[in-house]
C-alpha cells in the first residue's frame, strides 16, 4: 500500500494509520480522505488485521478541538483505547467520567493520566454494579458523549451469567444498561459511541 497523505503499518494483526500532513497539523482534505476510505477498505478485506489504531505525525491529530465545558464518559478508561480516549479528551479540555470495574482503577488510571475527574466503578457483567454506576453518573450533570470501550473477549471456557455468555453479557447487555439509564442525561447535541471488534462479525 502506498499512500502520499498517511503511512500505514501493520504490526501483530493491529494496522497503524499515521495520517503523514504535519504541516498542515493533519487536516483533512480532499486527497487525505480519499486515502483513508481506501485503507479502510484495503484493511477490511486484510484477514491478517484485527484491530487498527489511527493517529497523526507531528504535534497535532485533534489540535483546534476545543471541548472545554463539556463531560464525557468513558467505560474501561484504565487499560487501552479507553486509557488513550480519555487522555486525548482531556487534553482538549473535557470533563472525563472514568468508569473501570474498581472506583480504585478509574481513580489510578485518572491520575497516571493527571486528570481531575471523576473515577466510578462499574462492573459491566454485574447489574448492580451497573445500576449503582448509572446513579452516580446521573448526580454528576449532563454528559455531551458516552463512550462505551470496555469489553472481554476470548473467555477460555465457557461461562454464563443468568444464562447469558459472560462476554455476550458484559461487553453487551452491561453496556445496554449503562447507556439507556443514562439517555435522558444527554445534551441535545449529546452523543453515544460504540467501539466493536472484527471479531465480531
Amino acid at each position: 500500500m502506498a499512500f502520499e497523505t498517511i503511512i500505514v503499518d501493520i504490526d501483530d494483526y493491529v494496522a497503524t494509520i499515521t495520517l503523514n500532513r504535519p504541516d498542515a497539523l493533519n487536516a483533512l482534505n480532499r486527497a487525505l480522505r480519499a486515502e483513508i476510505v481506501s485503507v479502510f477498505n484495503e484493511l477490511k478485506e486484510n484477514k491478517d488485521v484485527r484491530a487498527v489504531v489511527l493517529t497523526g505525525a507531528g504535534r497535532a491529530f485533534t489540535a483546534g478541538i476545543d471541548l472545554s465545558g463539556q463531560t464525557w464518559l468513558i467505560t474501561g478508561c484504565n487499560s487501552g483505547l479507553g486509557y488513550e480516549t480519555a487522555r486525548v479528551l482531556a487534553l482538549r479540555g473535557a470533563r472525563i467520567i472514568g468508569l473501570a470495574r474498581t472506583q480504585e482503577k478509574a481513580a489510578d488510571a485518572l491520575k497516571a493520566l493527571g486528570i481531575d475527574g471523576e473515577p466510578v466503578a462499574c462492573e459491566l457483567s454485574e447489574l448492580g454494579s451497573v445500576r449503582e454506576a448509572v446513579k452516580q453518573v446521573r448526580a454528576l450533570g449532563p454528559l455531551d458523549g458516552i463512550i462505551a470501550n470496555a469489553g472481554i473477549m476470548a473467555l477460555p471456557r465457557l461461562e454464563q451469567i443468568a444464562g447469558y455468555e459472560r462476554q455476550f453479557f458484559t461487553n453487551h447487555i452491561g453496556h445496554f444498561v449503562l447507556v439507556t439509564g443514562l439517555l435522558d442525561r444527554l445534551t441535545a447535541s449529546g452523543r453515544v459511541v460504540m467501539l466493536s471488534s472484527g471479531a465480531h462479525h
